[in-house]
Formats: structure tokens, C-alpha cells, sequence
């Protein structure tokens, strides 16, 4: 801040201020101590200090100019709005997935994600985290059941697809149920609460269905099939794969149909690079991430999205 001037009178400085906020000029003003009647204006941008002097001098030629008064009235509209972006910025910070129609994000949390939501939470504690004690037999039922092949099949056929094979297609999709620990169930859930309650809200329950459907098959074979060199492997559990499929659909399509009045927030689109860029260049190996699922999953809801964007998909009114 650099110092611009002391004026006498409350009035005076109030006029005075008011008028250079007008001008896009911010101050800081302040009684003086030694007499509160003396007021010392600051300049916050000093860039603007010398403008800020010339309109000084304007002041004091003419303080009784009527647009000193009229300022005020201004100014605090102007106040009022900055007030207002102030807030938005906080609620951008506080809700960095999306930009969106209070319509589309708003109100409760819809049936099939807020299912979604249940299931991962009561399997990822039944399972205790996919490493159920051995006298938890629920557990075990449910990690033996859920995971992509059934452990000892694979161990005996080293066949990533043998249970699939076997006719158990429901492990495509099941290995989204199970997380690996605490912290892995709660950021997906947040992320799902967000990104699944637009889509679900977007598209209606119907087809929300069918998108999870696809972006989780998209997401899981990939993951499930590709061999390990590869970054694949069969032994991955969470729903990340499919919420960066969401994540693919609601970009691409809020992209290509911007009518929609939704779209993702950059901060979005910085963290799903930062997570692909981590896990392959090694960060898979510290955080145990499915880099081939968060990929597999990505590329679907893109493909998903894309088509879907054509108007004959449109939900009818």
C-alpha cells in the first residue's frame, strides 16, 4: 500500500474514497490517532497511485462537486457485488467438481447413487477393506464373490479371466463394491456424492444405469485383463475407474452441448491429469492405484459422452 493523502472530515473522506472506488481504485482508510477527525488514505494498488493523486487534485479543487456525493450510492453497490463474488469464489473452493444448474446438483441425493453409495459403504466394512479376518466368513463370502477372479482360481489357472469364463460375468462389475481401506471408500464416495448426483440428475435414473454400466465395463476389463507389465492386473478393487468414467461423460458432453448450463470446473480437470500422471510414472506403486481402470474408465465416459451428445439421446420433456 503506499500513502495518497489525510482529509479532514468523516463526510469528505467517505465522498472521496467512494469515488475512487468508482475508478477502480481500492483504498485503506483510517483515523489518525492524534486527532480522529484526520483520516489517512491508502492506496492499495500502487500501480494505480498516480491516478489515484490526479483525482486527488481534482478533489480539492472541487470537494463540493456533486459526483462525490452520488459516488457513495455507487460504491456500495459495488461493495455489495464483490461482496458476492467473494462468496462464489469460496463455494468454487468448497465444491471444486462442477460448475452447474442448482437444478441439476441441488436437492437430495438421487435413488440409484445414493444405492450405489450404501452398497460400497456396508461391503467395504463387511469386507473389512478386502482383507477380511479368516473367522469372518461374510467377509470372505463377500471378497471371494465380488473381486474380478476368484483368488484360488487364478492362482491355479494364472488366467485373469477365468471366472468370467465360468460364466460369473457379475465379477465385470463387482469389484467396484470393495476398497482397499478407509481413506480409498471415503474419496470415492465424496467423489461419486458429486459427480454421480449431476449425472443421475442430468440424465435421469434410466440412463444413468446404463452409462454406469458401460464406463464400469470399459473401466474393469482393461484393468482386469491387461497384463501386468502392462499396468493391468485382475486383483483391483474400487469405484474410482468408474467415477473418472463419469467424470469423462459429464466433460465431453457438457463440452460439446453447452445448453446443458453444467460443466466441470478446471480444478477437475487438473486433479484427473494429476492422478493419471502419478500413477503411471510410479506413484501405483506407494498408492496401489488401478491405473489401468482410471484410464479404461476415462476413455469409455468420453466414447459414452460423445455419443450421447447427439440430441435423438435427449431425455423427453
Amino acid at each position: 500500500m503506499r500513502h495518497l493523502t489525510t482529509i479532514s472530515g468523516k463526510a469528505n473522506t467517505e465522498s472521496f474514497v467512494a469515488y475512487l472506488l468508482t475508478q477502480d481504485i481500492s483504498t485503506h482508510v483510517e483515523p489518525l490517532s492524534s486527532d480522529p477527525n484526520q483520516w489517512d488514505v491508502w492506496i492499495r494498488d500502487e500501480d494505480k497511485a498516480e491516478l489515484a493523486r490526479e483525482e486527488l487534485r481534482n478533489f480539492q479543487r472541487t470537494p463540493d462537486d456533486p459526483k462525490y456525493r452520488t459516488a457513495i450510492d455507487r460504491a456500495k453497490t459495488i461493495l455489495k457485488e464483490q461482496k458476492q463474488k467473494s462468496i462464489e469464489r469460496v463455494r468454487n473452493v468448497q465444491q471444486p467438481v462442477m460448475r452447474s444448474n442448482p437444478s441439476l446438483f441441488g436437492g437430495p441425493m438421487p435413488p440409484l447413487t445414493m444405492t450405489l453409495i450404501v452398497l460400497c459403504v456396508f461391503l467395504g466394512v463387511v469386507s473389512q477393506f478386502s482383507k477380511p479376518d479368516a473367522n469372518n466368513w461374510l467377509g470372505n463370502l463377500v471378497t471371494k464373490q465380488l473381486k474380478f477372479v476368484d483368488a484360488a482360481t487364478y492362482k491355479k489357472t494364472n488366467d485373469p479371466a477365468a471366472s468370467i469364463k465360468q460364466g460369473e460375468v457379475w465379477r465385470i462389475l463387482t469389484p467396484a463394491f470393495l476398497h482397499g481401506g478407509p481413506l480409498h471408500l471415503l474419496m470415492n464416495m465424496l467423489s461419486l456424492a458429486s459427480l454421480g448426483r449431476l449425472t443421475e440428475r442430468l440424465e435421469g435414473t434410466g440412463r444413468y444405469a446404463i452409462i454406469l454400466l458401460l464406463v464400469a465395463i470399459g473401466s474393469h476389463l482393461l484393468q482386469g485383463l491387461m497384463p501386468l507389465n502392462f499396468f493391468g492386473s485382475p486383483n483391483f478393487v474400487g469405484i474410482s475407474g468408474v467415477i473418472l468414467g463419469l467424470l469423462g461423460y459429464i466433460g465431453i458432453k457438457t463440452t460439446l452441448r453447452p445448453d446443458i448450463d453444467c460443466e466441470l470446473s478446471p480444478q477437475a480437470y487438473i486433479m484427473t491429469i494429476f492422478i493419471l500422471v502419478l500413477g503411471f510414472t510410479g506413484g501405483d506403486k506407494f498408492f496401489q492405484m488401478a491405473n489401468m481402470a482410471h484410464l479404461g474408465g476415462l476413455l469409455s465416459g468420453v466414447a459414452v459422452g460423445f455419443v450421447m451428445s447427439d440430441r435423438r439421446f435427449d431425455r423427453k420433456q
